[in-house]
């Protein structure tokens, strides 16, 4: 028995952060299951693509960059490290400061997770013409820019810078 799914009201889908959070709960799902072929999960991309940026950075840089739990990113470096994309180490300068950093393995595990997001990306904004979705992309990354100053507004590389 397949059921055709009743239509969302229309004064839920006029507020538009109903809206957001409603397509943000697709794409996560999407991205879990690209994750999940891989035997990973959201956060452990977060830690390679932070690793990928800045490397050798100490665990406690890493938690607070991402805002992971400590305890919650001892468990995910721990997976990411028995898969061998990460190494810990103890740092020389600071016994007690742990080291984290992507091992070649890693930065080849970030290259194909990154191009399968990237492919997801693209089955979520299929119905957006590409000038349409960089757009997109950049409207999202400025409201993104607004509300966190953790992650500062730059434009989609392939986006014209606008005038004025």
């Amino acid at each position: 028995m397949n059921e055709t799914p009743r239509p969302l009201p229309p004064r839920l889908l006029d507020v538009t952060t109903f809206v957001l959070a409603r397509l943000g709960r697709i794409g996560r799902a999407e991205m879990g299951r690209v994750f999940a072929g891989h035997g990973l999960a959201h956060w452990h991309f977060a830690v390679l693509t932070a690793l990928d940026d800045a490397a050798h950075t100490s665990q406690r840089e890493l938690g607070a960059r991402l805002k992971i739990d400590p305890s919650d990113l001892v468990d995910v470096l721990g997976v990411l490290e028995d898969a061998g994309l990460v190494v810990r180490e103890r740092d020389p300068a600071d016994r007690r400061r742990h080291v984290v950093a992507l091992t070649p393995a890693g930065r080849t595990r970030l290259d194909q997770l990154s191009q399968e997001a990237a492919q997801a990306d693209g089955a979520l904004l299929t119905p957006l013409t590409e000038p349409e979705r960089r757009a997109f992309e950049d409207q999202l990354r400025r409201l993104l820019a607004h509300h966190d100053p953790a992650a500062p507004f730059t434009p989609a590389a392939d986006t014209p810078a606008s005038p004025g």
